[in-house]
């Protein structure tokens, strides 16, 4: 019966994508996110052990920080000419801004935010209706309620010129916040358990900073997204339901410390500052990390390239923090009006992260490569595909995830040693847009892996998984 269920699902994702693609309309070059959601943010990891972060034993992002690829601005659509189209809000596919429920306040101040939840059917029908290691929605045969996100606050806007001043603070509560916990905030210094103390439901502090800008410089201080990567925390930054690998269990989520912007010229923005390590707000072992890193657009703004780098003392084995590095790569190309390809390589590596079971310990290693291709068939319609492998090739990332429950009750159902290998999915969806505080998101996802002696997915029993999701985000 599950099994039918599923079937079901499945058709009615179809079904949306097939009616989706008779729709009608375009839109202006480089617009391909739709109005309710803003999905060219820059990724995220874990904490301490940040979910990511359990190594060895491990919004958003460019846009929330400064996304280049955020210079879309130049209209909700675009006719057959190009022309924009315009809207005037709130009431339909070609309207441009959400309706909010709280007004500006003062000079700027802001706050908005959004609920989103959805459900997944697995194939497999997992006893434990653990999904493997797919996240977010890693909850198999179960609604969820992924965030009620609240962000309140305001950009250091001063238009290149003069001084400005702002800050931000983001709240998450929901079934998401376990990924994006950071030690010494959410948990204690040690990783165990703060103000939250339910697994399925907590509050999450991801964002919380101050920000001085002066001329073409700004410098933000506090907690805040990391840069790197593609995919991120906030529902309204991404184009599907569920993540790939390489965001949860790549990058960081988040940082605390310093970060300074420069808009060196109209093609190049630099990134420089030091951070806390990954996910770390006031950990056991705090040690300063860099974070850079540079992203260039061309005149003709068709596409744009970031390149993001960390290096810094973690957590290992022997010694306790030994050296992790890595960069992140995310191409946007525009190819035209209505296609745009976005292809994101990720390496990290650390030294000392794996027990060998004899000194010395060994180092660790993770990379991959997500390609993406997103289709804006009008302001209602915009149809996807995701295509992904990650390396784990030595088994100390993809044993980090923050598992609720699982049919052996333990922190995770693979050891390094079974863990380490490849991970591949493949995922097809649509985003829907009826009005723009709606946004719903249905996709299918195939799952599998390769070269790994261990079994990731149905509790630890199979190679692969075929899964139905959807979800559905409001904005307010």
């Amino acid at each position: 019966m599950k099994f039918t269920r599923i079937a079901l699902a499945a058709a009615a994702c179809c079904g949306l994508v097939a009616t989706g693609a008779q729709a009608q309309g375009l839109h202006q070059p480089g617009s391909v996110q739709h109005v309710a959601l803003t999905y060219d943010y820059y990724a995220q990891d874990n904490v301490a052990p940040s979910p990511s972060d359990l190594a060895a034993a491990e919004t958003s992002n460019l846009a929330l920080a400064k996304d280049a690829s955020q210079k879309d601005g130049k209209g909700c659509g675009c006719d057959a000419k190009g022309g924009d189209k315009g809207g005037k809000g709130g009431k339909g596919c070609s309207s441009c801004e959400p309706w909010r429920i709280f007004p500006t306040i003062g000079n700027g101040w802001t706050v908005e935010g959004w609920i989103s939840g959805g459900a997944t059917a697995n194939a497999d029908n997992p006893a434990s209706n653990y999904n493997g290691p797919v996240t977010f929605n890693d909850r198999a045969d179960e609604a969820m309620l992924n965030q009620l996100y609240l962000s309140m606050g305001r950009d250091a806007d001063n238009g290149g010129c003069g001084w400005a001043w702002g800050g931000r603070m983001d709240l998450l509560y929901g079934q998401d916040y376990i990924f994006t916990q950071a030690a010494g905030l959410e948990t204690q210094p040690d990783g165990t358990n703060a103000w939250n103390g339910s697994k399925m439901y907590g509050l999450a502090m991801p964002q919380v900073y101050g920000e001085v800008a002066l001329n073409d410089l700004s410098v933000k201080l506090g907690h805040f997204y990391t840069i790197m990567g593609y995919e991120v925390v906030p529902a309204t930054g991404n184009f599907f339901y569920s993540h790939a690998y390489t965001m949860q269990y790549g990058e960081p989520f988040t940082h605390t410390g310093g970060l300074a912007t420069w808009d060196y010229s109209d093609r190049w923005t630099l990134y420089g500052g030091l951070v806390n390590g990954w996910d770390k707000f006031d950990a056991v072992s705090d040690n300063m990390a860099f974070l850079g890193g540079a992203t260039y657009t061309p005149d003709h703004e068709r596409y744009t390239l970031t390149g993001t780098f960390i290096s810094g003392q973690e957590d290992g084995v022997a010694p306790p923090t030994t050296t992790r590095s890595g960069y992140s790569l995310v191409f946007n190309y525009d190819i035209n009006c209505r296609l745009k390809y976005v292809l994101q390589h990720d390496n990290f590596w650390q030294d000392d992260a794996i027990p060998a079971g004899v000194v010395p310990a060994q180092n660790a290693e993770w990379y991959g490569i997500n390609q993406y291709l997103f289709y804006t068939v009008n302001d209602c319609w915009k149809l996807g595909a995701r295509v992904e492998w990650f390396r784990d090739d030595d088994g100390v990332r993809l044993t980090g995830a923050p598992i609720r429950e699982t049919a052996t009750g333990g922190a995770g159902l693979l050891t390094p040693a079974a863990a380490a290998g490849n991970y591949y999915n493949i995922t097809v969806g649509a985003n829907w847009t009826p009005r723009t505080n709606l946004t719903v998101r249905p996709e299918l996802r195939w799952d599998w892996s390769d070269g790994t002696t261990g079994q990731p997915y149905d509790s630890g029993t199979k190679d692969g998984q075929f899964t139905a999701a959807f979800d559905a985000i409001v904005v307010f």
